[in-house]
């Protein structure tokens, strides 16, 4: 990892963590003293600190921080420590991109899993009662309960061996961390449907696990529908996540507005399950959409997708909304109609990577953090030194040396490769790969113009001709000039 905050923050967690461990490091099969150890935390911290300075990270709550860990580590209170090193880094890096690579990577063989298969799949927010649901469409005997002062409904007299892997719990924080299919026999359940079918929990929307899981997730639902033969899509609303003035269900439309293409041709497929309704709430459901309609705003209605989903719920509860009682209702009515809605056939043509709105302003951050550390890298980059190298060798009666025509080729090269990022991002703040070039060809101008104008055999000519013959080697703007001034040179000594 380059010299940056990231790696210093990182470097610093590293250590404490061994010194709150007790473990010695080996170098060179020497162990390294405590002494050493806290010698080389304090470096770190004073790299740090000159580091935030450098790429302008100010901020009077970073600084607070900076100040209180310097007191921890002063006294060796490590574990404080690293609680401080934790919020320096998520203010430093709200998102974990680290740990979101991982997590992406993990997402394929989930959806393996269901691979070119027909199924239900079962999406909401978390805590909107996905797990609950698929056991008690699989048969699960479902009774009330008690953990930790929070009601629950739990499964007991689990049917399906496979629901041993569906957990279910009442608190607020996600569960449910992969995709989990589950094949239901209808008759099992005494349902008139046709053989089987698998239903699929998945992780919730918003993920109280954080912004890299919740992104990860988005992803790894989409992957494992794209490559399914068909998808009944399933979206569970919770009474508890709706929100007093609706938000919550507004904010739940949005991100299946951003999952689904061609929302007006697609939604007519989706069912809705409410979940954890009040009995005296059930037959509000209708009303509290029509309320949501009649007051939205004219930016919220100007989304088309948003608009196509809302409608649809709103058709959908006119007569009869389907509100889950899992101690109540009979599985096997709600899994026959269920089992006898359309089919999504080419899930990978509607379904599209989305990204909640929590997360999205997360990520917003975090790219907006880069930039501005790309556009501090780029003002404190040494394009200057380039320029120097080449006119020290290129003005000075000097041999050109070939490194430092590599390196100059670097800076150019490098200036190249972010040119899209500046016309973007940096604007005028990053030099343009052209003015490498255009100073580069003055300066062998010059070189010319010198040769054509004294003797070629003076000694000043030779070394000229041979410092153009090497930046010819590295450029081919230059290479023209060469060959330009080979023939001059050949002409007039023939002459």
């Amino acid at each position: 990892m380059p010299l940056c905050t990231e790696r210093f923050l990182l470097s610093l967690r590293y250590l404490i963590s061994c010194k709150l461990l007790g473990n010695d490091a080996m170098v060179d099969q020497i162990i390294m003293s405590s002494d050493y150890r806290k010698l080389e935390i304090d470096e770190e911290l004073q790299c740090l600190k000159e580091r935030l300075k450098l790429e302008k990270i100010s901020s009077t709550k970073i600084q607070h921080a900076v100040e209180t860990l310097s007191i921890y580590m002063k006294h060796e209170n490590w574990k404080s420590s690293l609680i401080i090193l934790k919020e320096i880094l998520h203010e430093i890096m709200p998102l974990n991109i680290y740990e979101l690579f991982r997590l992406v990577k993990s997402v394929d063989d989930t959806a393996n899993l269901i691979k070119d298969k027909k199924i239900i799949f079962s999406l909401g927010n978390t805590g909107s009662g996905k797990s609950t649901t698929i056991h008690f469409l699989l048969g699960s005997k479902m009774i009330k309960t008690e953990i930790n002062g929070l009601n629950h409904i739990e499964p007991t007299e689990i049917k399906n061996v496979d629901l041993k892997r569906i957990v279910t719990a009442p608190f607020a924080k996600s569960i449910t961390r992969c995709i989990t299919p589950v094949t239901v026999y209808f008759k099992d359940i005494g349902a008139y449907g046709q053989d089987s079918i698998i239903l699929c929990d998945s992780p919730g929307f918003g993920d109280t696990n954080g912004p890299e899981v919740d992104i990860a997730n988005g992803i790894a639902i989409v992957r494992a529908i794209r490559v399914c033969e068909s998808v009944k899509p399933v979206l569970l609303i919770s009474y508890t996540s709706i929100g007093d003035r609706y938000e919550g269900l507004k904010d739940l439309t949005y991100t299946l507005a951003r999952l689904i293409q061609n929302t007006k041709d697609q939604i007519k497929v989706f069912s809705y399950i409410f979940t954890k309704y009040p009995k005296n709430e059930k037959e509000t459901i209708h009303a509290s959409l029509e309320t949501i309609n009649n007051t939205l705003s004219d930016q919220e209605r100007s989304d088309t997708n948003f608009m196509d989903i809302l409608r649809d719920m709103f058709e959908k509860t006119k007569k009869n909304a389907c509100v889950l009682d899992p101690i109540k209702n009979d599985p096997s009515t709600i899994l026959d109609d269920l089992a006898d809605s359309t089919n999504i056939n080419h899930p990978e043509n509607v379904f599209q990577f989305f990204i909640t709105e929590k997360s999205k302003s997360i990520l917003d951050k975090q790219v907006t953090k880069y930039e501005l550390i790309i556009k501090s890298a780029t003002k404190h980059s040494k394009y200057s030194l380039a320029i120097l190298i080449l006119n020290r060798s290129l003005l000075d009666e000097t041999i050109l040396i070939d490194e430092e025509i590599k390196q100059y080729r670097t800076y150019f090269d490098h200036a190249n490769l972010v040119e899209d990022l500046s016309k973007t991002h940096l604007r005028n703040e990053a030099i343009h790969s052209c003015a490498y070039i255009e100073h580069l060809n003055r300066k062998v101008d010059n070189l010319v113009n010198n040769l054509q104008e004294n003797n070629i055999n003076d000694l000043s000519i030779k070394l000229s001709i041979d410092k153009i013959k090497i930046l010819s080697e590295y450029f081919d703007d230059v290479n023209v000039k060469y060959k330009f001034i080979s023939q001059f040179v050949l002409e007039k000594k023939n002459a």
